[in-house]
């Protein structure tokens, strides 16, 4: 481990998590014979969260002002981040082994790499495996590559549309070919690391799946305690922004024109299965984007100055069947 590990930055976001977040740090100690730097954005602001985090030497506690989410934690706790490489990893892991070595090796590779995805199971499931990676499919949804399905053999490096937040590897360098920004604040949580991923495609990098020592997730142990509705709503109001903030007339025709009518269906479904609370949380997507107009007319001019792969060249690098 010496020698790679102050190579990166474990970079970590927690939300009244203590408990979470003491089983993921520890296990740091316990896999790795020197922990690397980490920081832990505290987005809870607890006494106890601080006062657990200065038990850990390697540690730096950065106290968010209010609950930023995912996509505001991470950001908050970038600039602490001094390291070539900084690793996202939820506070809802665990190590087994020294996972990040392998991570660092293929970037050091292969330097048309900028993010890098190990690999997750899930316990609670009976070690399943997460997603290892996604691919993007036709109708605008994501292909989630070998999900719950059980280890049968090795995995193989691959590109993939989109990394997982959950434990995802990102090279520095590509930050400024991206205007230096890793999330949108207002994304909050859901499909921030995915709209990441795009935009890394598009300024010409990749993005790939990495098999390594299995880390452990105990997937949703934060998201579960929110409204299942609100999620839905934020989720769908997310993959719209991205879209139409990183397409293309072609990927308007091609991907976002089939994902509106996969809405549409969601739409239809819900008041036809009475679930109205869904329905209306769905429904004010459409405000919600207008809402968020300034944004994404930012963001569209942010993307469109720093792109060099068209949504052509881009789809047939990422599209599934």
């Amino acid at each position: 481990m010496q020698g790679i590990s102050p190579r990166y930055t474990v970079l970590v976001v927690t939300w009244n998590g203590d408990d979470l977040l003491k089983t993921c740090l520890d296990s740091l100690v316990q896999a790795l014979d020197e922990p690397p730097p980490c920081v832990v954005v505290d987005n809870g602001a607890a006494e106890s969260t601080r006062a657990l985090c200065a038990g850990y030497p390697f540690v730096d506690y950065v106290r968010a002002p209010g609950n930023l989410g995912f996509a505001g934690g991470n950001n908050l706790g970038l600039p602490f981040c001094k390291t070539d490489y900084i690793c996202l990893l939820n506070n809802d892991t665990r190590l087994r082994g020294d996972s990040f070595a392998p991570l660092v090796r293929f970037l050091d590779d292969h330097p048309r790499v900028a993010v890098a995805q190990g690999t997750l199971i899930l316990p609670r499931c009976g070690g399943t495996y997460d997603d290892c990676g996604t691919r993007l499919t036709r109708w605008g949804l994501q292909d989630h590559r070998f999900f719950r399905t059980l280890p049968r053999g090795p995995l193989e490096a691959a590109a993939v549309f989109s990394a997982k937040g959950a434990f995802m590897m990102v090279r520095r360098g590509v930050l400024d070919a991206l205007g230096g920004v890793l999330f949108y604040d207002d994304f909050k949580s859901y499909y921030e690391e995915t709209d990441f991923c795009h935009r890394v495609w598009l300024s010409g990098s990749e993005v790939w799946f990495v098999p390594t020592e299995p880390v452990e997730h105990l997937c949703g142990a934060t998201s579960g305690r929110m409204d299942n509705a609100a999620i839905w709503r934020q989720y769908l109001g997310n993959i719209f922004f991205s879209f139409l903030a990183n397409f293309s007339y072609e990927g308007f025709l091609r991907i976002l024109l089939p994902f509106t009518v996969v809405y549409a269906g969601y739409l239809g479904k819900c008041l036809a299965t009475g679930r109205i609370r869904h329905f209306c949380a769905a429904a004010c997507v459409v405000r919600d984007l207008w809402r968020r107009r300034a944004n994404l007319k930012a963001a569209r001019r942010r993307v469109q100055a720093t792109r060099v792969l068209s949504d052509h060249a881009f789809l047939a690098r990422v599209l599934g069947a």
